[in-house]
């Protein structure tokens, strides 16, 4: 009985630690694309303050991407942005 209630108590304290270490790592990730993506651009080129999420990271960033390509298709054949 006691070894069960060592594995479980370590188990635990094993979780804990690694649901911590990978909120710090995605916050240090967070920084980290905040700085890329406006930090060393010239205040003209930055995001306004109300692009919150800007760029779209994940899933949204293929589809983000995949728009921007359509749209530039679009003016590149037709002569005028769709």
């Amino acid at each position: 009985m006691l070894v069960l209630l060592t594995l479980l108590t370590a188990g635990y304290f094993a979780t804990v630690v690694w649901i911590v270490r990978g909120k710090r790592q995605a916050r240090r990730d967070g920084q980290a694309a905040e700085q890329v993506a406006g930090g060393d651009l010239p205040v003209d080129d930055r995001p306004p303050a109300s692009a919150v999420g800007w760029p779209p990271g994940g899933r949204q960033f293929t589809s983000y991407v995949d728009e921007g390509f359509r749209a530039l298709d679009a003016y590149l054949s037709e002569g005028y942005a769709a």
